[in-house]
């Protein structure tokens, strides 16, 4: 999954969810979660996460994360990004089933 902190007044955070929902549209594995700073449960996500900047990305596996990316990211660093924590985990997960 993937999991973006938004708030309207910040002026990366749509080109940031616009990378992201691109990046989701062309993974078939890869769930695309925006959470918006300007209500109540949005704020307390982000500050149970420890969210200081907007726009932050953070991929996670279940409810462990990953990797987090602060700041607007470029589309082509954030498909490496996922593509190598999708290729550690089956790693990972090869190395447990043996």
């Amino acid at each position: 999954m993937l999991r973006v902190f938004t708030h309207p007044a910040c002026s990366e955070c749509g080109p940031a969810v616009e990378i992201a929902w691109n990046l989701s549209e062309s993974q078939d594995n890869l769930i695309l979660e925006t959470v918006k700073l300007e209500n109540k449960e949005g704020l307390s996500k982000a500050q149970e996460v420890g969210i200081k900047t907007i726009p932050t990305l953070i991929f996670y596996e279940g409810e462990e994360e990953l990797k987090r990316v602060i700041g607007l990211p470029e589309a082509t660093q954030l498909e490496k990004d996922f593509l190598e924590l999708k290729n550690s985990h089956k790693d990972t997960q090869t190395r447990r089933n043996r």
